[in-house]
């Protein structure tokens, strides 16, 4: 078994307990890696959060309070208790305005973590909650387990080397959705770039009904989103002019994403193409298979007591990952995991 804890009892938090759920109860989520550990090998055993609508309940009903907005795809078992985090910069700006801070004192988090013999943390707080990610990759640290960065928060700059030396793995930063707006912008890019196609300019625009959207509509936060974003699809092909993460919030969408993409090129004689993109999606479950491969392969790793922030792993799931790898990441990650066997 793999033991979880889950930091930030969000929309993401509620699509992957859902997930966990749905293939105990023999579904198959489509995109997942064939590997020596199973979806269903994972089990959450810890959960954090701050809000006191959240707080103390039950896992399973905390990951449909408000502010969530994920749908109920299945009933979810679950006993874990929601346990009281540290707030540090999570009710900074407008999440002060999203959460309902809990009364309650903070528990001691490694203490908490080593008593649950947890193998893998997952963060998953929002854009520029970057004391509060820092705080717990260094719990994680202290308690031998393994970390997931999905948030945006740089911390594979800055705690890979502490991670490396415990031979703990440190996989991050800024989850790449399964088929979200910059997966399908970049692989069209990259689809261009190997017919010959020199692509000049591209944007994309992001809208949703969950909180990630709305925080970001903070211009400090929705630069952050844009530079990461921005940056991971123009590295696909050198010399694109690249506006991305551009997002605005529409409540009633709810978990609902609507992605525009335009891309811009040139090829024989100097002839333009032009490429307009709508995608509908549901967010939450965007995350899903990612995530259980990351979780998987953080175990195999810590397992093999290989530490740090692989780029093979990195550069596939993660557009926050500093690296010069660029198109077929699946075919480099592929490869790194036959050489582990």
């Amino acid at each position: 078994m793999i033991r979880v804890a889950l930091v930030g009892v969000g929309n993401v938090a509620s699509a992957l307990v859902q997930g966990l759920e749905y293939v105990k109860q023999g579904g198959i989520i489509p995109g997942t890696l064939n590997l020596e550990y199973k979806p269903e090998d994972i089990e959450v055993v810890a959960a954090f959060d701050i809000d006191r609508r959240k707080v103390g309940k039950r896992l399973s009903q905390a990951i449909f309070e408000k502010p969530n907005v994920v749908e109920k795809y299945v009933d979810v078992k679950s006993d874990v208790m929601v346990l009281r985090g540290p707030t540090l910069d999570g009710i900074d700006g407008i999440l002060g305005k999203v959460i309902d801070e809990s009364e309650e004192r903070p528990i001691d988090v490694a203490d908490s973590l080593k008593r649950m013999g947890v193998d893998v943390v997952i963060n998953l707080l929002p854009t520029g909650v970057n004391k509060a990610s820092e705080y717990y990759a260094e719990q994680a640290l202290g308690a031998n387990s393994a970390l997931v960065n999905a948030s945006p928060a740089p911390l594979v700059e800055k705690f890979s080397a502490s991670f490396m030396s415990k031979s703990l793995p440190l996989l991050g930063d800024d989850l790449i959705s399964q088929i979200g707006g910059t997966a399908l912008h970049s692989g069209i890019i990259n689809f261009l770039e190997k017919r010959g196609v020199k692509v000049i300019r591209s944007y994309q625009i992001d809208i949703s009904g969950t909180t990630e959207t709305l925080v970001t509509l903070e211009d400090w936060r929705k630069e952050t989103k844009k530079r990461i974003k921005s940056s991971y699809i123009s590295s696909q092909q050198e010399g694109i002019e690249v506006v991305a993460g551009t997002s605005d919030y529409v409540e009633f969408l709810g978990d609902r994403r609507v992605s525009y993409m335009v891309i811009e090129g040139e090829y024989a004689l100097g002839a333009r193409v032009r490429i307009d993109v709508s995608m509908k999606s549901q967010d939450g479950p965007n995350a899903i298979a990612p995530l259980l491969d990351l979780i998987r392969l953080a175990k195999i790793l810590k397992d093999k007591g290989i530490g740090g922030s692989p780029s093979q792993i990195c550069s596939h799931y993660f557009k926050g990952y500093r690296t010069g790898i660029s198109g077929d990441t699946r075919s480099l990650l592929l490869s790194y995991l036959e050489g582990l066997k």
